[in-house]
């Protein structure tokens, strides 16, 4: 039973833990592979369709300003309006509109990563 209550509560000290670092949900854009990152045709296209969600007066991509390319390797940056990072809900959003998105560079898939860059959200 000793054992049992020391398991919890250093897993309860990890979740802790890594709050405190501030790790935060992030976006890895690939192609219809799943592997190479996604072009900068296909950035655009979903930028475009955060636009179409905004004067569709979709809620959660509203305050979206734009969705930029941070790093080699499919990484991006969903930056607000007031330019904090976006919200696990925008994030999300943004995840269902990829899935129906139509790009002449192919299929985009979007999926979220740990990032300790941005501003602390927790994924759930």
């Amino acid at each position: 039973m000793k054992r049992i209550g020391i398991a919890l509560a250093v897993a309860l000290l990890a979740g802790l833990a890594f709050q405190a670092v501030g790790y935060a949900a992030g976006l890895q854009c690939t192609g219809a592979d799943g592997k190479s990152a996604c072009t900068a045709k296909q950035v655009s296209d979903l930028n475009a369709g955060i636009v179409t969600g905004k004067r569709m007066h979709k809620p959660l991509l509203m305050s979206i300003q734009s969705l930029t390319p941070r790093k080699a390797g499919g990484g991006l940056t969903c930056t607000q309006d007031n330019g904090s990072a976006c919200t696990d809900e925008q994030i999300d959003a943004i995840i269902s509109l990829a899935s129906s998105t139509h790009s002449s560079d192919g299929e985009i898939h979007i999926t979220k990563t740990m990032d300790k860059s941005s501003p602390m959200m927790m994924m759930h």
